[in-house]
């Protein structure tokens, strides 16, 4: 349930360090580490602030949008690793400093695993999107300016009579007088890509089943006209070669597919075992799309931006390696080029990971890169270019003690735009990140703590940023391709893929 504005408590965040490193790649098959844009006098985004926050022992950020002078942040917050109930807070744009939270829950059902917001069709306040593991459902959640619940639609799978369906809700953009949800229709251990269209109330209008020919999943969705582009996933069936690769597609009103393009990594021979782009933004007359290629073993795990035309043609395509193993989560157009964010690690077993930002001109050359960091795990979740000309990025940020409290927070980075007065606290050197949240009478009342929700099932060392952990062993206390040790959170290639598309899900119900 949604707390009164009387009794909500106010946050702040706690400011950290940022360092330099060069983003390298290349466009071809070879792969290649170094500063290939170091000498385009692009201008780097300077650091304005690097804030955690937290109401609870588990906290995390999973999407941000930008609503006059402030940020508005969904996460989710709570004091056991599973269960984590939705949490919605604002900040101060220029200074970063918590405003306002509340918590989303309902009383009658577990919460959903919330995978992103934008602002309400019909006035003030906002849309949520997530679905549940365990029940297998999508949810959409609209409250008001201040977080308060005004109504809550849950969506269930048209199984055709099977008894095994799950519905994923990934994204979800604006369309006319409602809304469009894209995620995934899982029936009988088989995946379909899913669009659901929803009215301004939430009551379902249409749902549609997109390449049903191949196992499948959209991941992405953005608005295009009286339709809509779109990145999927798609898994054949046959072994060898690349078992997933990216699709980006076209559909009209009626998600009547227009054109559809499918793309694997570039790659000095065979292509590699996983290609998955799994954030999409519109950039002048094209798309450009960013998240992350691998092969088999997940050996080698690197950072992937891709350009199209209107049409879907291919433009330019990079492999991007500023870390031994980098996958990139979020991307946002700006003045100066394409910014693109995620989190990298010296290998797919190390126990911590930094986040990883840098700007990219219109041939995906880089022009600047740079780490920004917390505690020992810091995953980057949303990226969006701001109304100031700089970039706002929210995450989540792990501590490796299993004692230290919070575990995690909500984590949010400001690059460029209004200057403020920066933010230099030296962070949790020790186990015990350097501000809690604390009760407030009044939701306009000075922030004096941090929020910080995250998204991830606590018990288990990974870096994703996922709330909930599946009941099913989705999430739970070990990585799924086994590169997690330690008690502490470890980079855990696999879990942070997880975090990144639901792509891993589906092949476990697939391969079970």
């Amino acid at each position: 349930m949604t707390e009164d504005l009387s009794r909500r408590r106010v946050l702040t965040g706690a400011g950290l360090a940022a360092a330099g490193v060069a983003l390298g790649g290349t466009a071809g098959a070879s792969r290649r580490d170094g500063a290939d844009g170091s000498d385009s006098g692009a201008d780097e985004l300077p650091l304005r602030w690097n804030r955690t926050y937290s109401d609870a022992t588990y906290n995390a950020a999973t999407s941000v949008v930008e609503d006059g002078d402030r940020y508005v942040v969904l996460g989710q917050s709570g004091g056991q690793a599973s269960g984590i109930p939705g949490w919605l807070f604002g900040t101060d744009a220029t200074s970063g400093e918590g405003e306002w939270m509340a918590t989303v829950e309902s009383e009658d059902r577990r919460p959903p695993q919330f995978q992103t917001h934008l602002p309400a069709v019909d006035g003030e306040g906002y849309a949520l999107v997530g679905f549940h593991v365990q029940s297998g459902t999508g949810s959409l959640v609209r409250t008001g300016p201040g977080g308060e619940i005004q109504w809550w639609e849950t969506y269930e799978v048209d199984t055709d009579g099977e008894s095994d369906g799950r519905l994923l809700a990934r994204d979800a953009i604006a369309t006319g007088d409602g809304y469009l949800v894209a995620g995934a229709s899982v029936r009988n251990r088989s995946a379909s890509g899913l669009v659901l269209r929803v009215g301004a109330d939430g009551e379902e209008r249409s749902r549609t089943r997109l390449f049903t020919d191949r196992q499948s999943e959209i991941l992405r969705v953005v608005p295009d006209g009286d339709g809509y582009v779109g990145t999927a996933v798609v898994q054949s069936s046959s072994g060898g070669g690349a078992s997933v690769r990216s699709v980006l597609f076209r559909a009209d009103a009626d998600d009547e597919v227009q054109w559809r393009e499918e793309f694997t990594a570039p790659a000095d021979g065979d292509a590699l075992a996983q290609n998955q782009l799994v954030d999409l933004v519109a950039d002048g007359d094209g798309y450009v799309a960013a998240g992350y290629a691998a092969d088999s073993g997940f050996e080698t795990v690197d950072g992937w931006v891709l350009s199209v035309d209107g049409s879907g043609e291919g433009r330019a395509t990079r492999r991007l390696s500023p870390r031994p193993v980098t996958l990139f989560t979020a991307l946002a157009t700006t003045d100066g080029g394409i910014v693109v964010a995620g989190q990298g690690s010296e290998s797919a077993t190390s126990q911590a990971a930094v986040g990883v930002v840098g700007e990219l001109d219109e041939g995906l050359d880089g022009n600047w890169s740079r780490t920004v960091s917390v505690g020992a795990v810091n995953n980057v979740r949303d990226l969006i270019a701001t109304g100031d000309g700089g970039v706002a990025l929210a995450g989540v940020t792990q501590y490796q003690s299993r004692s230290a409290d919070p575990r995690s927070e909500a984590w949010l980075v400001k690059l460029g735009g209004e200057d403020a007065p920066r933010v230099t606290a030296t962070g949790p050197e020790t186990d015990t990140p350097s501000a809690t949240a604390t009760a407030s009478p009044t939701a306009t009342a000075t922030p004096t703590a941090t929020p910080s929700p995250t998204p991830t099932a606590m018990p288990s060392p990974t870096p994703t940023a996922t709330p909930e952990p599946a009941d099913d062993g989705a999430s739970s206390g070990t990585d799924p391709t086994g590169t997690t040790s330690g008690d502490g959170p470890g980079f855990g290639v696999g879990a942070a893929l997880a975090a990144l598309s639901g792509t891993a899900l589906y092949e476990r119900y697939c391969d079970d």
